[in-house]
């Protein structure tokens, strides 16, 4: 070419979309192709098409890139020669994209970008906005343009785009951006995570205190900095030491604020009927996303559709979900310097929303504690640390519920989203509670120290009654809290029961067991509602225990007592918690005919059956997978008589257990 060609920006990104999409054709489509010119023996060799393809799309990307230098060229002044060769209109776009300076570019379309933000009033501002968050998308694997971007301002403007857009967009019904918002908040969020990544690998640098941008953002927008995280990568994507910091600020950011407004149900007074209606705070954090649902200013149709929008909008819960999707930075959250503040507000009973409307505003902040929590294989020492900043967290939560009013109650119940998770933790801590027998009665939960205790935890009496209580006010979780110390002496028993160790062990979680009916009492479940709730799930616990006593076999036991029962307990924890597959079960569970003490025959009976160390019973070969359903009279009768059978095989031994968990349990049972 010996002359100049003009191009119009917009129409070279026009050229650019289409190559991308005949290019996304051919690749989708080649296969098929290829195929059918095989099946009918065509004599075109296939090597073309495939060469095509590639071709097609390394075009498709070099245009892109000369568009979005196009584009960058168009929004900056023009200083040409006087005596040059260009018209002073002109700019050079080169054909050799490698001719293009990303490291300058990248400046160049921050500081456009920020200029853009500044004048929303500007027509072509969100035009601006538009087209340079598809250059970031064009540069997603370039490290030079995306650090210049973000080291010249593109951070900050990334955290700001939503509130511009939303400006731009309006509020209509529940909806406060558009789609074409929301891709354009996807493209600038996965460029934050990109870069971000690379700067925590350290590939590339960012500023010394480019976290700030997103923890403590211009205005203390935390909302447009949510956004980034809701229409970006998930949370596996993002860099943990990012998201943690990202996540903690936002806690905190939430512990600030009115989340939700108030609730006033129906009712009927002197003057008539009264409908229910919402109220709010002064200026709650939605107010300037046009979600007002106040029954002063809006009808009960909108505030139906706005109160969706609230907890759709809600930035914190955009945050507990992609924290809960990446384990490091949920480890993180929960320990170090803030680990305990971030607990506590994890566990709060405001991820909720009162009134006639239901969300599952506890998922994700449940889903943080569980995933921090629980990998006691892999990160032992920092779940451990997170697992007691839980606890104690839980323990003290139950305290403040004791305390509420009816109306805050009404408002604020137990989510029980927390008490699932928190149920999970017990269960994956069973060992180290029955282990801190004898512990001081205010110990918190703590860490323990010392070689050889990496990973194990202590706590003290009353704490740990204070967040079993703080579970078992949602009684579902009972029966899980139960069948969690079950499991721990089916698994033992299924094991073998020779050692001392086993023997302390068992005992250990008899006391436990006893500790749970106390805690249990607390809450108003006295002994028979507490076995009924354990009833529910026996089926689902000893569905998952046989997986349990196979997960680890050969592991020894003497000398790792307590190591063995918490890797062989952790593959029955995952389903056991299923909502789901709870339900599958509840409807036919059976009145269990036993009492507090003797209930500990049948987990250890049962881990026996599962071990393979003993039969079931003549007449009751149902019971050969641990199934003991003690349905009637006869079977209790049955059952007693099995027991007497197997403990005269066992020389006595299995007498001495069951005096020493009776003696154990009524221990635990009477400690307050």
């Amino acid at each position: 070419m010996g002359e100049f060609t003009g191009v119009d920006p917009y129409r070279l990104r026009e050229l650019a979309n289409a190559l991308k999409s005949l290019a996304d054709t051919l690749e989708q489509e080649g296969k098929t192709v290829r195929d059918l010119f095989a099946k009918w023996e065509g004599a075109v060799g296939q090597s073309v098409l495939t060469q095509q393809t590639a071709q097609v799309g390394d075009d498709a990307r070099n245009m892109a890139l000369r568009a979005d230098w196009a584009f960058t060229l168009l929004t900056q002044p023009r200083f040409v020669a006087e005596n040059g060769p260009l018209p002073h209109s002109w700019v050079h776009i080169p054909w050799d994209i490698s001719e293009i300076d990303p490291g300058k570019q990248g400046g160049l379309d921050a500081r456009t970008l920020l200029a853009a933000l500044d004048s929303p009033d500007v027509s072509q501002s969100r035009t601006t906005v538009r087209m340079l968050s598809q250059s970031l998308a064009d540069h997603a694997d370039d490290p030079a343009y995306l650090a210049a971007f973000m080291n010249a301002g593109g951070l900050d403007a990334a955290a700001r785009a939503a509130r511009f857009l939303h400006s731009q967009d309006g509020t209509h019904g529940q909806a406060v951006l558009s789609p074409e918002s929301e891709q354009i908040l996807r493209r600038f969020g996965q460029a934050v995570q990109t870069a971000t990544s690379l700067a925590g690998q350290g590939k590339i640098q960012l500023t010394p205190r480019y976290l700030e941008k997103l923890t403590k953002p211009g205005d203390g927008d935390m909302w447009s900095v949510g956004m980034l995280f809701k229409y970006g990568p998930k949370g596996g994507k993002w860099d943990a030491k990012v998201l943690s910091a990202v996540g903690g600020a936002m806690l905190d950011w939430r512990s600030r604020q009115q989340m939700r407004p108030h609730y006033s149900p129906p009712a009927m007074t002197v003057g008539g009927y009264v409908p229910g209606g919402y109220v709010e705070s002064e200026h709650p954090w939605y107010e300037n996303l046009g979600l007002n649902v106040s029954y002063l200013s809006v009808g009960a149709d909108d505030a139906a559709a706005r109160i969706g929008g609230i907890a759709a909008n809600d930035p914190s819960l955009v945050l507990m979900r992609r924290v809960s999707e990446n384990a490091a930075a949920s480890r993180q959250l929960l320990t170090g310097p803030d680990g305990v503040k971030h607990a506590e507000a994890l566990v709060d009973d405001r991820w909720h929303t009162p009134g006639p409307q239901s969300f599952d505003d506890a998922q994700w902040p449940a889903a943080v504690i569980t995933a921090a929590t629980t990998d006691r294989t892999g990160h032992p020492a920092q779940s451990a640390e997170a697992a007691a900043n839980i606890i104690n967290a839980g323990a003290a939560e139950y305290g403040e519920e004791k305390n509420k009013s009816a109306y805050d109650t009404s408002q604020y119940p137990v989510p029980a989203g927390i008490t699932r998770a928190l149920s999970q933790v017990f269960a994956a801590y069973v060992p180290d509670f029955a282990e801190s027998h004898g512990m001081g009665k205010n110990q918190p939960a703590a860490a323990a120290t010392g070689t050889g205790n990496a990973g194990r935890l202590i706590v003290g009496h009353q704490t740990a009654s204070h967040f079993l209580s703080m579970i078992m006010q949602n009684k579902d979780d009972a029966g899980n809290v139960v069948n969690a110390v079950n499991a721990q002496i089916s698994l033992t028993a299924a094991r073998g029961m020779d050692s001392p160790e086993a023997r302390t062990y068992l005992e250990n979680l008899a006391e436990l067991q006893g500790g749970v009916t106390t805690a249990a009492h607390h809450v108003g479940l006295d002994a028979e509602k507490l076995k009924d709730e354990a009833n529910k799930k026996t089926v689902l616990w000893v569905d998952s225990l046989g997986g349990a006593v196979t997960a680890i076999p050969g592991l020894p036991i003497e000398g790792e007592w307590v190591q063995t029962a918490i890797a062989g307990a952790l593959p029955a924890i995952k389903e056991s918690f299923s909502t789901d597959n709870a339900q599958k079960y509840q409807e036919g569970a059976e009145t269990t005919f036993y009492d507090d003490q003797s209930a500990m025959r049948l987990p250890l009976l049962r881990g026996l059956l599962i071990g393979g160390k003993i039969a079931p019973p003549q007449g009751h070969p149902e019971w050969a997978d641990g199934q003991l359903s003690l349905k009637s009279a006869q079977d209790l009768t049955d059952f007693n008589s099995w027991w007497q059978q197997v403990a005269k095989q066992q020389g006595g031994r299995l007498d001495r257990f069951d005096d020493g968990m009776r003696a154990a349990f009524a221990l635990g049972n009477s400690a307050d």
